[in-house]
């Protein structure tokens, strides 16, 4: 599928279901929201709180503005059950903290891991764990998290994970350069030239990443099992992640976009829709089962998710021993 500017812009006019339209009872589930401090993650942990889980955390960066996020939600909500632990998704001891704390007080199972952490930015800099950080973020970052905590998904009845992507994506340069060996090192050298590489497409890089990622972790799920992994995309909304945005994005982001508040709809509806029950693998936007990009499922979409996820584990294996053996154990 491609997406044309002009379907982008009818899209973001479209109306959003309201969460009561597809709503359900949490009680007795275990939900973690990543980056949910502010706007889109913020917005998504309040609607879910209102669904009475018996433990939301939020998983925030930065302590404080956490501790205030789960406050407000907690006043706002009634929910007591909400509660801040801190997690820097870009940083691998950071990630093996917050797994090594919900194995300790998580209380065994976990029943919806949403991610929605993530950055952008316009120059090239590196994360905590060396990584250039659109990639290391987005990507790397995400999928640490993902694997590590599929132990405790893998508890629960019918749990869910939900990565959020993008529908820029589609709009990657030379996304066929995604096919190749070693890509995660390739993003990580300063020095590679091309489209594909450059400052202005890392992000749109992350959210095929995400993409792809997604499908080919659910293609390892064991048959049988009922665990479920989809991305979503929650269009463009007015939040702090284009802070650092050009002039020109930041004047279409106040034409054209989504409050967070409906952009978090179709995050909670990837959570918790029972339509959804049973579907892995897709790339959700407007509530819907959408098609991603031509690369994606083209033959080389499918090649660049295989040689993806094998970067990925060789890279999380060099720094946490625990991905292989949950690899092992877990998936197919």
């Amino acid at each position: 599928m491609k997406l044309p500017f002009t379907t982008f812009i009818r899209d973001q006019y479209r109306r959003i279901p309201e969460v009561k339209s597809f709503g359900t009872d949490l009680t007795g589930k275990v939900v973690i929201v990543t980056g949910a401090n502010v706007g889109l993650g913020y917005e998504t942990a309040k609607h879910l709180a209102a669904m009475n889980p018996a433990k939301l955390i939020l998983a925030c960066r930065t302590a404080a503005t956490g501790e205030k996020a789960a406050a407000d939600i907690k006043r706002d909500t009634g929910c007591s059950t909400v509660v801040c632990w801190q997690l820097d998704i870009s940083d691998a001891a950071s990630v093996k903290a917050f797994v090594e704390r919900f194995e300790r007080e998580g209380g065994g199972k976990l029943d919806i891991l949403l991610e929605n952490a993530g950055v952008t930015g316009f120059s090239f800099k590196r994360n905590a764990s060396g990584w250039e950080q659109i990639v290391g973020t987005n990507h790397i970052g995400t999928a640490h998290l993902a694997l590590r905590m599929l132990p405790f998904l893998l508890k629960a009845p019918k749990p869910r994970l939900v990565i959020v992507a993008s529908e820029v994506h589609y709009w990657t340069s030379d996304a066929e350069q995604a096919d190749t060996d070693g890509l995660l090192e390739k993003l990580n050298d300063e020095k590679q030239e091309g489209k594909f590489y450059s400052t202005g497409n890392r992000y749109l890089v992350s959210k095929l990443l995400n993409v792809l990622f997604v499908r080919a972790l659910a293609s390892h799920i064991p048959a049988g099992t009922s665990l479920t992994v989809n991305s979503v995309n929650p269009g463009l909304c007015s939040s702090s992640l284009l802070r650092e945005a050009n002039p020109a994005i930041v004047l279409m982001t106040r034409i054209l976009a989504r409050t967070t508040e409906v952009g978090s709809r179709m995050f909670v509806h990837a959570a918790v829709a029972p339509e959804l029950d049973g579907v892995t693998g897709e790339f959700l936007s407007n509530c819907t089962i959408t098609e991603p990009s031509d690369f994606v499922i083209s033959p080389k979409g499918a090649s660049a998710g295989k040689r993806l996820w094998n970067d990925t584990l060789r890279v999380l294996s060099e720094t946490d021993a625990e991905v292989p053996r949950i690899v092992d154990t877990c998936l197919k």
